[in-house]
């Protein structure tokens, strides 16, 4: 009897281990098995598909340097903030361990290419193509240097500042919104960020003589 019972308990205890390692990987929404790479899979029909969303915490919070109303910075933390309080917004925002951070609809994102000297001059280096006797400049790579920050001779930023975004240029577009029309002809700039120009004969410099350039994220 006692040996029958002893093998009872070891059986149940094998079930309930074999339930919790089950529970380990949940479906919310429908029956179906959980993707075996997701512990949590939020499937309404059993195709896997839906019609609902998923709706996160909201919360009201004060700045990007505090925690509340958490009690910590907790990296990973992804919150709606439903507020407009110091330099926070509504919208959605994830905690990297030291503040929040916006997550900003890609459709919104753009930037200003990071100043350059754009030269006027061939001066026998590589930014000027001899054969078709034009200026190229590589834009993409020149926002890379100074976003990477990786000059730390004429760079700094604040304490609590995280790093600047470094986009593949196949995320981005490139826009040349303005230039010097009495100076700069043949202005175009590629996929890969290449700008390419040549100069006017008989060009004079002025307080008009500049490029804006946009960058924007696809």
């Amino acid at each position: 009897m006692e040996t029958k019972l002893t093998v009872l308990l070891l059986s149940i205890f094998l079930i309930i281990c074999g339930s919790e390692n089950v529970k380990a990987q949940v479906t919310i929404g429908s029956a179906t098995p959980p993707n075996k790479d997701a512990l949590l899979d939020l499937s309404e029909q059993t195709n896997g598909t839906a019609q609902k969303g998923l709706l996160m915490p909201r919360v009201s919070l004060q700045s990007t340097t505090l925690a509340a109303p958490m009690t910590a910075h907790v990296e990973g933390m992804t919150v709606y903030n439903t507020q407009t309080a110091d330099d926070v917004q509504p919208g959605y925002y994830y905690n990297n361990g030291t503040r929040w951070i916006r997550l900003v609809p890609e459709a919104e994102t753009f930037f200003y290419m990071p100043s350059i000297v754009l030269p006027l001059e061939p001066t026998g280096g590589t930014e000027y193509n001899t054969t078709l006797q034009q200026f190229e400049i590589p834009l993409y790579q020149k926002y890379s240097e100074q976003f990477a920050l990786t000059k730390t001779t004429h760079t700094t930023k604040n304490p609590l500042a995280g790093t600047l975004p470094l986009y593949p240029a196949t995320r981005l577009d490139f826009f040349v919104t303005y230039y010097d029309e009495d100076v700069f002809e043949q202005v175009a700039v590629d996929n890969n960020g290449l700008l390419t120009y040549k100069v006017k004969n008989g060009y004079s410099i002025s307080d008009n003589t500049y490029m804006n350039i946009i960058f924007k994220v696809k």
